[in-house]
């Protein structure tokens, strides 16, 4: 997939993850969401209410799917049918690319339940780079990689992860889900600068974003998906938007999840940047 095709995905605004929580007010009162996140292994293989639910929220809302569970920087051998079930999963939505994260999470076939970062590594950026061009040609549409935190910096890194992410995604031809707030809690607790990390990255592949909130611990920040989002990751989300412009922002809220009108208030705090952003670029 050439990435100079990005400009022809389209540009959702800001959304909200899908959650089986907020189903039913969904459906009934049609809130003025402008698109939904969903997690294929939500969904896959499950039937009644949580299907139904599904196909009737598709009937009037954009679905982008994001997946939790493809573990491209495994050595484990690529789960071809789980690509080929991600790839009916996103037919049957018309979701226009697919995502999914930048790390492994399954060793021997077990699943850790967890996003393990990769060492930053000339056999690991090839290794991840191979494996999603598979990925790629067997989904036939876009497919973006998602840098996730660590707390602790990878084991026999040769290179920063900006360079590691830079390889990938330009061996690979792929995109770039940039998760904003990440990027804050990395610069952060690894000691780096977040706007050099922007700098150094190839923004031009970026389709879609993640915003999310954190909790502190001492001098570490935790990305627990259970709080808004932070000042810091508002300033620097403005910043990805002059550079990169209008884009498809998510607010992701995984934990203590509140009511859909509070999502819906993040949500709006994300467009109105955007907006105001876009409205500086136009006069």
């Amino acid at each position: 997939m050439n990435f100079n095709a990005r400009a022809s995905l389209p540009r959702l605004g800001a959304g909200i993850g899908l959650r089986r929580q907020h189903f039913a007010e969904i459906i009934d009162r049609r809130p003025p969401v402008r698109w939904f996140e969903v997690i294929p292994e939500n969904f896959i293989g499950r039937g009644g209410f949580i299907a139904e639910s599904l196909r009737r929220i598709a009937e009037n809302y954009t679905l982008i799917a994001h997946g939790v569970a493809l573990s491209i920087g495994s050595t484990d051998p690529l789960d071809l049918e789980h690509v080929r079930r991600i790839r009916q999963f996103c037919d049957d939505v018309h979701s226009p690319w697919f995502s999914d994260h930048l790390c492994f999470t399954m060793v021997d076939h077990v699943n850790l339940n967890d996003l393990i970062p990769l060492p930053f590594t000339e056999e690991a950026a090839h290794h991840v780079a191979e494996r999603v061009r598979v990925v790629q040609d067997i989904l036939e549409r876009p497919f973006a990689l998602e840098n996730v935190t660590y707390y602790v910096a990878p084991s026999r890194s040769q290179m920063t992860e900006a360079e590691f992410i830079t390889q990938i995604l330009e061996r690979a031809d792929c995109g770039l889900l940039l998760d904003v707030s990440n990027v804050v809690l990395n610069a952060a607790n690894q000691g780096y600068d977040a706007e050099a990390f922007l700098d150094a990255i190839p923004l031009e592949r970026v389709i879609q974003l993640h915003l999310a909130g954190f909790e502190k611990n001492g001098d570490v920040l935790l990305d627990t998906h259970a709080r808004p989002v932070s000042d810091e990751t508002w300033r620097l989300y403005r910043k990805v938007i002059e550079r990169v412009g209008p884009s498809s922002a998510l607010v992701e809220w995984d934990a203590e999840i509140p009511s859909l009108d509070r999502l819906l208030q993040e949500a709006e705090m994300a467009q109105k940047l955007m907006d105001d952003v876009a409205a500086l670029r136009a006069s």
